[in-house]
């Protein structure tokens, strides 16, 4: 049997909920930059297009889009869901999941507590910490 395997590289988000790409808040435009922390208790979808520099703590059915071209530096991110599509140099902590896109680069510690999709391309230098499974 001859199989042939067929590469597809989408950058359409597959485990990312596509309502929240819908109706996420851009919170930091692509020629800006933010220094600080946020956080919220429950339900925020927040858009980084530009340069941040602080952590970000979202609470239940909260979720962060790290967009293509953003640069995001961190001593931790958490939220329910966080879909990377830009840089990420820190600790990234997804309680439900996360998505790498092929465009994606992180460095430091990836931690997810459900579900990670990596897209084909997409760069992790550093530390990746799954739910526990028994073997």
């Amino acid at each position: 049997m001859n199989t042939l395997l067929k590469t597809v590289t989408s950058t359409d988000p597959r485990l990312f909920p596509a309502a929240i790409l819908q109706t996420q808040a851009t919170v930091l435009p692509k020629s800006a930059t933010m220094k600080g922390d946020m956080a919220a208790s429950e339900d925020l979808s927040i858009r980084l297009d530009g340069e941040y520099n602080g952590k970000i703590e979202l609470g239940k059915a909260g979720s962060v889009h790290i967009a293509n071209g953003a640069v995001v530096t961190t001593d931790l991110i958490i939220a329910d869901f966080i879909y990377v599509e830009g840089t990420v140099n820190g600790k990234i902590h997804a309680r439900k999941g996360m998505e790498l896109s092929p465009t994606a680069k992180v460095k430091g510690a990836i931690q997810y507590d459900a579900d990670l999709d990596m897209h084909p391309g997409a760069r992790i230098s550093g530390q990746i910490n799954g739910p526990e499974t028994s073997l």
